[in-house]
């Protein structure tokens, strides 16, 4: 076999397969057979632009998908961490490994104009087969899916690094706002944690959803001063010792910062909205709050994850509505970009 289908985003709401040569390894890479390639919300903004997903070098299409999971099929000649059969994930954003940054284990943070992402600037995981850096790599417990691992690759990370930097922890009572495949990881961890979880979305069915999934509670008022009213009368008046944003809403933002309670950590993770406007003495001076942002994980961070969902027997996975063929990823990402309740996968 010298060529293979990849899914290409060629712009206007439109993905399509196309054939892609199947990769050889260069002498630090590896190739893998993807066994799962996740949807993230992410891809939506390359799925949706005019121009689609194109190399910045070349203008050519390339294949989507951040979300890798699979197994090693060949290896490099310097490749000595690593060995075919392997069951891998892949740290999506490719840094030069050498500025400040990437020295912190923070990829996503590189200052380098050479920074690249699987499924951003390079061949992604909706494909058959996928070349990716030795250094980018992460093994995948026996115990762990593939989907798991896929999840793990943005999204689950994501949400783990922000449940990290909010500090949750057993008797917290945490505010998620947005129910989406992120923030129904953050509730999956805060829940694990011992934190009891009060969720937020606009979506009636997402948040139905949700409270099989470590959810114990759901707010929905009819604007952000009467939601964080529910979620006071929730926590006693109190209200949440943490927030943790991740709808991108500015709705969803000012929500986080009126329902934390005096002395509250509000850690924003969503994308998107537009210019928030609050008053600073009331809503964060006055209350005492730490308010953070947080984007996906360092490279240790997401190392520690698969470990983690093994030793806690947590299954991501388990969030996943609907597996998709390769050949069925365009009607994926139609639904996908409806909205769609929990998360979906090629597998």
């Amino acid at each position: 076999m010298t060529t293979m289908p990849g899914l290409v985003f060629t712009g206007g709401n439109h993905a399509e397969l196309r054939e892609f040569p199947v990769p050889e390894p260069g002498p630090t890479e590896v190739v893998i057979r993807v066994m799962a390639s996740g949807l993230c919300g992410s891809d939506l903004h390359s799925y949706r632009s005019a121009d689609g997903l194109r190399s910045p070098r070349t203008g050519e299409l390339i294949a989507g998908g951040h979300e890798p999971a699979g197994v090693i099929e060949r290896i490099g000649a310097q490749v000595t961490a690593f060995a075919p059969g392997d069951r891998v994930l892949a740290y999506h954003i490719l840094g030069c490994g050498l500025c400040h940054n990437c020295r912190l284990g923070y990829q996503v943070n590189c200052t380098s104009p050479g920074k690249a992402a699987y499924g951003g600037q390079r061949n992604g995981g909706h494909a058959e087969f996928m070349s990716a850096e030795e250094r980018s790599l992460i093994k995948i417990p026996d115990q762990v899916s593939f989907i798991d691992g896929a999840t793990v690759a943005c999204g689950t990370s994501t949400a783990y690094a922000a449940t990290r930097r909010a500090g949750i922890g057993p008797g917290d009572q945490v505010l998620i706002t947005g129910l989406g495949p992120v923030g129904l990881a953050a509730a999956m961890f805060a829940a694990d944690a011992g934190a009891e979880v009060i969720g937020v979305d606009p979506n009636a069915e997402r948040a139905e959803f949700a409270k099989r999934y470590g959810v114990h509670h759901i707010a929905a008022g009819a604007s952000p001063d009467e939601t964080a009213d529910q979620v006071r009368e929730l926590t006693g008046g109190r209200g949440t010792s943490a927030a943790v944003e991740c709808s991108g809403s500015d709705a969803g933002r000012l929500l986080g910062l009126k329902a934390a309670a005096t002395w509250g950590r509000v850690v924003f993770v969503g994308f998107g909205g537009t210019a928030l406007t609050i008053n600073a003495a009331e809503v964060l001076i006055l209350k005492q709050l730490s308010l953070h942002g947080s984007w996906v994980s360092s490279l240790a961070q997401m190392e520690d994850v698969p470990r983690l969902l093994q030793a806690r027997d947590l299954h991501p996975d388990a969030m996943v509505t609907r597996q998709y063929r390769l050949a069925d990823g365009p009607e994926a990402y139609t639904a996908f970009n409806a909205g769609s309740v929990g998360k979906l996968v090629i597998a």
